[in-house]
């Protein structure tokens, strides 16, 4: 009897430890499919979302990709999104939400800026009792002054991170990944004094994020940061370093050391 008494409590344990760390690992992303005449350099663009939402989400929307969180509720889902062309990776104009379906209003609380990595961030909170469809379409167009702005389509987060994962590959062998968090900081800060085609602009911006590394031998989280000329478009420094305890999957050496 305490043996069967014992197991219960044990499966009942496990249920609700592993119901504690879904709801808090809620987080799927999705590239969005092309509507019918996809062009990336397009003057203008539009996004029509469609998702699934059970009380509480948060939707975020950077380049093809569409990230859902559930805050509370049965997980969220996205149901065929589809946009003419990616969110660009510089300011945009104009950027409006237009709702068509979904008992609740979806909330537009950030536009894409420089600060926020080029994100638009989208708000559900549906109280009524089971889940319900939502679809909202969003579109922008460039900046007036585009000549001034970055490249459009040159994604500084996603080529930093590359640089990072590539050199620590490359100082801890075979076996070794980094896992970036999706979403990063920035600094702008100017290096040309105001002179030439960057004054009055920032040239070079510092980013900067965290993730989760492994080797064959151990895991650890870390932090990296970033050097990148915006006028150029190209990654000129990188670092990371490791945040967290180190824990090892067998026997092995630590690891870690600074880019430079």
């Amino acid at each position: 009897m305490f043996k069967i008494k014992f197991r219960c409590f044990m499966i009942a344990a496990a249920s609700l430890s592993m119901s504690g760390a879904a709801f808090g690992q809620f987080d799927i992303q999705v590239r969005a499919r092309q509507l019918p005449g996809w062009d990336a350099r397009a003057r203008e663009g539009k996004c029509e979302v469609r998702l699934w939402v059970d009380n509480r989400a948060e939707i975020r929307l950077r380049g093809d990709s569409i990230f859902m969180r559930t805050i509370e509720g049965s997980k969220s889902r996205d149901e065929g999104s589809e946009c003419s062309q990616a969110l660009p990776y510089n300011s945009v104009g104009d950027f409006q939400i237009h709702q068509t379906a979904g008992r609740s209003p979806a909330t537009l609380t950030q536009t894409p800026n420089r600060g926020n990595n080029f994100t638009a961030v989208i708000q559900i909170e549906d109280r009524q009792s089971g889940g319900d469809n939502y679809a909202f379409a969003v579109s922008w167009r460039p900046e007036e002054d585009v000549a001034a702005a970055p490249a459009p389509f040159f994604d500084d987060v996603r080529a930093c991170q590359d640089v990072v994962r590539q050199r620590f590959v490359t100082q801890n062998g075979r076996g070794s990944y980094i896992d970036f968090e999706p979403f990063a900081n920035r600094q702008g800060y100017a290096r040309d004094g105001g002179r030439g085609r960057g004054q009055g602009r920032s040239t070079q911006e510092s980013i900067q994020g965290r993730g989760s590394a492994r080797t064959r031998s151990e895991s650890r989280d870390l932090s990296y940061s970033c050097g990148v000329d915006t006028r150029r478009n190209t990654v000129v420094s990188g670092s990371y370093e490791f945040t967290g305890a180190s824990s090892r999957t067998q026997n092995g050496n630590a690891y870690g050391r600074e880019l430079r």
